[in-house]
C-alpha cells in the first residue's frame, strides 16, 4: 500500500494536475489489481476524498465528469435476462441476476480485465441465480448480494412448488420449457451464504457510481430493484408492458401494486428499465400505458 501512494504522488507531480482523476486512477490499475478486497476499498475511499479536495482546491473537475458505466446484456435460462455493468474507468463490475450459463458475459470481463465486485440478485427465484454456483468460484472477491428475505423463500421454493402446483403442473412445464427440468432439479445448497444481505436505501458503489437499492416486494418477498445513472433493472417486478405474477410463494397483490406505483412515483419517466425478462422499457411509459398497473388504475 506504501508504493501505492509512492506511485500516486509520481504521476500527480508529473501531470500537474493536467488529467482528470480518472485517468490518475487509470494509470494506478496495474497496482491496483495487486490488492486484495480491503486494500482496493481503501484505495476507492482515498479517490473519493481526491476527488473532493480536488473541488475545493480549484474546481478544476468541472470540465471532467465520470464516464457512463457500460452495460452488456445476454439471455438465458428460463429467458432471463442477465447484465453485466461496468464502470470504464475503475473497471470495477457487476452481474445482475444468473439464471444459466453466461459465457458472453465472462468473455466481456475477460477481454477488459475487469474486477467483478458484485453478484447482485433481484430475488430469490432459481431461474435469476441457478447459474451463480458455476460461475461463483472464479470470482472469489465478488460479493453475493440479495435481501435476507428471498434468501429464506429460496429454500423452500421447490417444497412449495410440489405442494401448490402439483407434480403434473410442472411435468407439463418441464416438456414445454426444456431447461425447466435444471430448475426443478436446482440443489440451492451449491449457491452458498451470501456475502452481504442488502436492504432497501442501501448504497453500493461501481467507481463513482453509486447504485441504490429499492425494496420492492409482490412478485417475491425480498424483491430488489437496483437504480443507478438513470438506469432501473427492476427483475420480475416491472416489465414491459406488465409486471411480475402474484400467485407464488408469499407473493402479494397489494406489495406489488405498492412497488410499482413507487417506482412511478420516485423514479424520472426517462429512466430507462431493464427488466428479468423481455425488453426494456421506460418508467413513463409503464407509468402511463402498463397493461396491469399504471399511475391510476390497476387490472392485477
Amino acid at each position: 500500500m506504501f508504493h501505492l501512494h509512492i506511485v500516486f504522488c509520481q504521476i500527480v507531480n508529473k501531470k500537474k494536475y493536467e488529467l482528470c482523476l480518472e485517468e490518475y486512477y487509470q494509470e494506478l490499475f496495474p497496482y491496483i489489481t495487486m490488492l486484495d478486497r480491503n486494500q482496493r476499498k481503501r484505495v476507492r475511499d482515498m479517490r473519493r476524498c481526491l476527488t473532493i479536495i480536488a473541488v475545493m482546491l480549484g474546481g478544476f473537475m468541472e470540465s471532467c465528469s465520470s464516464p457512463e458505466l457500460a452495460l452488456k446484456m445476454q439471455t438465458t435460462g428460463l429467458e432471463t435476462n442477465c447484465y453485466l455493468l461496468y464502470d470504464p474507468v475503475s473497471r470495477e463490475a457487476a452481474i445482475i441476476d444468473v439464471g444459466g450459463p453466461i459465457d458472453e458475459l465472462l468473455t466481456v470481463i475477460g477481454e477488459g480485465n475487469l474486477h467483478l465486485e458484485y453478484f447482485l440478485l433481484t430475488h430469490g427465484h432459481s431461474d435469476h441465480l441457478i447459474g451463480v454456483p458455476a460461475v461463483r468460484g472464479d470470482f472469489p472477491d465478488a460479493q453475493l448480494c440479495m435481501h435476507k428475505d428471498a434468501y429464506v423463500d429460496l429454500q423452500t421454493e421447490r417444497e412449495w412448488a410440489m405442494a401448490n402446483l402439483g407434480e403434473e403442473v410442472i411435468a407439463e412445464w418441464m416438456q414445454q420449457y426444456p431447461y425447466f427440468h435444471k430448475i426443478v432439479e436446482f440443489d440451492v445448497d451449491t449457491l452458498g451464504d451470501p456475502d452481504v444481505f442488502l436492504d432497501d436505501g442501501d448504497v453500493i458503489h461501481l467507481g463513482n457510481h453509486p447504485i441504490q437499492v429499492m425494496l420492492c416486494p409482490g412478485h417475491a418477498r425480498g424483491s430488489l430493484c437496483y437504480h443507478v445513472d438513470g438506469l432501473l433493472f427492476s427483475g420480475d417486478v416491472l416489465f414491459k408492458g406488465s409486471v411480475g405474477r402474484v400467485d407464488g410463494q408469499n407473493s402479494s397483490r397489494d406489495d406489488q401494486i405498492t412497488s410499482v406505483r413507487r417506482l412511478y412515483r420516485e423514479l424520472p419517466d426517462d429512466t430507462i428499465v431493464y427488466p428479468g425478462h423481455g425488453e426494456s422499457t421506460t418508467i413513463g411509459d409503464e407509468r402511463t400505458g402498463n397493461k396491469y398497473i399504471t399511475e391510476t388504475a390497476v387490472d392485477l
